[in-house]
């Protein structure tokens, strides 16, 4: 009886490299997954607290580095509606959400617009339509999209700033997906471009992590970055923004974000 790939897999290390770095291999990764849990747990007291502590400083994954490779090599053809939960669920945020939130007119910038599914809505109810992204390629993608539009200018990002902005500009900011795959420093580099470029008594809906509502450690499945409502709304007040309100659901069916551990902070800057 043949033995299974895997112990085949084991005896041919074991010949090669001998017992003593198996058993150190296998020491190594058990180890790893013990300061996995243990970060988890300082990343879980530092969210619950609404501290941005040693430990969300110290968080090197979800860099802008990595996000402008990963959306750069993304397979766009779904143009992002891929992570709709459902139609149901889009339209309810829009109608419930997007669309009382961010009033018609003026300027309004999108942060992360992806492959456009918000900013084919955002354009037409703009006066100036500002899209930012970290990666040239959702530029262009929507660029393509909304070729015929005047009313739309695209913005390159270092990954937390929003260059070419002018201060006390803006009416409104709309960003969604796109803060969960932010690493926690970036995130308060936004909220403090936000805070600059907003015109007092402008508003921004941002669309983020909220580990605490799920009563758990930050998810490491789906590249998501450690956040939670309460940390969130302590960045965005130390850079002089309000917190309004916390959205984390929406619809008459109940449709909302906490199957995803997430929520949506809607912040303005005081008149």
């Amino acid at each position: 009886m043949s033995r299974p790939p895997v112990l085949t897999a084991l005896a041919r290390r074991v010949r090669r490299f001998g017992p003593r770095y198996i058993a150190a291999e296998a020491g190594l990764r058990a180890a790893q997954r013990v300061g996995e849990r243990m970060e988890d747990a300082l990343l879980e007291i530092e969210g619950a607290r609404g501290v941005f502590g040693p430990a969300h400083r110290a968080w090197r994954d979800n860099s802008a580095d990595e996000n402008r490779k990963r959306w750069n090599r993304w397979d766009w053809s779904r143009l992002g509606e891929e992570w709709n939960a459902s139609e149901a669920w889009k339209q309810a945020l829009v109608d419930e959400v997007l669309l009382p939130t961010i009033p018609a007119g003026g300027t309004v910038l999108e942060i992360g617009p992806g492959g456009g599914r918000w900013s084919v809505l955002l354009q037409p109810r703009s006066e100036r339509l500002i899209l930012v992204d970290v990666a040239p390629r959702p530029l262009e993608l929507v660029a393509e999209r909304l070729s015929d539009a005047p009313n739309v200018e695209y913005v390159l990002t270092d990954g937390s700033a929003l260059p070419g902005v002018a201060d006390a500009s803006v009416d409104a900011v709309w960003s969604f997906d796109v803060f969960v795959h932010v690493a926690p420093g970036d995130q308060a580099g936004y909220l403090g471009e936000i805070a600059r470029v907003l015109r007092p008594g402008g508003i921004a809906a941002i669309h983020h992590a909220d580990g605490r509502n799920r009563g758990v450690a930050p998810s490491r499945v789906g590249w998501r970055a450690p956040m939670t409502a309460s940390l969130f709304a302590t960045l965005a007040r130390e850079r002089g923004l309000a917190v309004e309100r916390v959205v984390r659901s929406f619809g008459a069916s109940g449709h909302g974000l906490d199957a995803f551990g997430d929520a949506i902070t809607v912040l303005r800057r005081p008149g």
